[in-house]
């Protein structure tokens, strides 16, 4: 069933409660995302229907299951250095969300939450950091430092992106926070920003958009890159997005190893909570670190699903 906006599951640590999940790489993994993922509900500036993507704020997503937000990012050289205002996060206009507070800090808050106990966090999440807005070189350079500062030792660089999750929780506990950023950058820890599959248009009908969909899932995908399905789309006359839960959850149902959902990797919805969708990605990973399991070279190499059989 799908769940309402009001009351989605609780997945505060699906991750370290999935069988199998350790064997698998960040890159490797089906994760659930959002699309503008600072666009929500609750959103303090927010105003216009077409803006809104998400129910609850970004903290909420991650508490709730979501591991991969998608940023977009305003500068606003109006307010002086150090101000969190400076950097908002946006989607058509600035939902008054900012970086150093809605994303950085509830991130924080939010691993926080998971080691209460003492014990260190066995969740991976991904701030891709996507589409930047009125940026200087400056600004980027100014942005980063307030990213590192931000997550501190949480952040996971690049230099690992070849390790299993079994690797990164046994011998870098604490560096749960991969931040992909989608600019040119000096420092190798920002991993290159998520690679975003859409179909350069929002206005069209539900079988466009699954033909869509069908074509990503037959790419192949580069060791290490990221890459997501950015499946939604907006709709008429408000050109709002769409709820497409009880799609998202007959298209990307896991069942076994020829499910569909084992074509991807990362899924960007909008109104995500409302769908099962993290459920399916939890069950879609044990299955895929079964697959990578009987591969003699140890390496995942997930065949390609028949397409049409959703």
């Amino acid at each position: 069933m799908t769940s309402t906006s009001s009351n989605p599951p609780l997945h505060l640590n699906w991750m370290a409660h999935t069988p199998g999940l350790e064997s698998l790489r960040v890159d490797e993994l089906i994760l659930p995302g959002t699309h503008n993922s600072g666009s929500d509900k609750q959103s303090p500036n927010l105003g216009v229907l077409q803006e809104f993507a998400q129910d609850v704020p970004p903290h909420e997503q991650l508490r709730h299951g979501i591991r991969v937000l998608d940023l977009r990012v305003r500068f606003y050289s109006s307010y002086p250095e150090g101000d969190a205002r400076r950097f908002q996060v946006f989607h058509l206009t600035s939902s008054g969300r900012t970086v150093a507070v809605d994303i950085l800090q509830r991130t924080r808050e939010y691993f926080a939450e998971l080691e209460q106990d003492g014990s260190k966090a066995r969740e991976i999440v991904i701030l891709d950091f996507h589409q930047f807005d009125k940026f200087t070189a400056q600004a980027h350079e100014e942005l980063q430092a307030l990213i590192y500062t931000g997550l501190g030792s949480r952040r996971l660089p690049y230099a690992l992106r070849g390790q299993t999750l079994a690797q990164l929780w046994n011998e870098h506990p604490g560096k749960n926070v991969v931040v992909a950023y989608n600019h040119g950058s000096a420092s190798h820890e920002l991993w290159p920003g998520v690679k975003q599959c859409w179909p350069g248009e929002n206005l069209f009908n539900t079988n466009t958009l699954k033909a869509f969909v069908d074509r990503i899932g037959k790419e192949s995908k580069r060791d290490f890159e990221l890459k997501a399905v950015q499946c939604a789309k907006y709709s008429l006359p408000f050109h709002a997005p769409t709820d497409l839960s009880n799609k998202i959850d007959e298209w990307f149902k896991s069942v076994d190893e020829n499910s569909y959902i084992q074509n991807f990797f990362i899924i960007n919805t909008d109104w995500s909570l409302r769908s099962n969708i993290v459920a399916n990605c939890r069950h879609a990973n044990q299955i895929r670190s079964a697959l990578k399991k009987t591969d003699p070279d140890g390496r995942l190499q997930p065949s390609r699903r028949p397409i049409s059989s959703v």
